[in-house]
């Protein structure tokens, strides 16, 4: 599972390496980043936004890491949309629409 992030205003902080991965962003552009470095980024400034992926990697189940339960977010790069998961249905936050 990826994880979208917007870099920091900082510009000290937008350029990171972590075991050999790369990670460089701009004020405003949010970037996916793998999940085990988002702590590390975050600790360095980087603003969490949610789990992302596309369509068809959306959590499913209760358990796991990240688990679909009511107020999840997630990020789905098919759609390029932030949706919200309200216990049933994954849904557009801003119009209740379900996605």
């Amino acid at each position: 599972m990826n994880i979208r992030m917007l870099p920091p205003t900082d510009v000290r902080y937008q350029s990171r390496t972590f075991c050999g991965r790369i990670y460089t962003g701009a004020p405003g552009v949010a970037i996916d980043v793998v999940d085990f470095d988002a702590a590390e980024l975050s600790a360095n400034g980087w603003v969490w936004i949610a789990p992302s992926g596309p369509t068809s990697s959306r959590p499913a189940g209760a358990l796991g890491p990240y688990p679909a339960a009511p107020g999840v977010h997630f990020f789905d790069t098919t759609l390029n949309a932030l949706i919200v998961f309200d216990g049933a249905t994954w849904r557009n936050p801003a119009t209740g629409t379900a996605v």
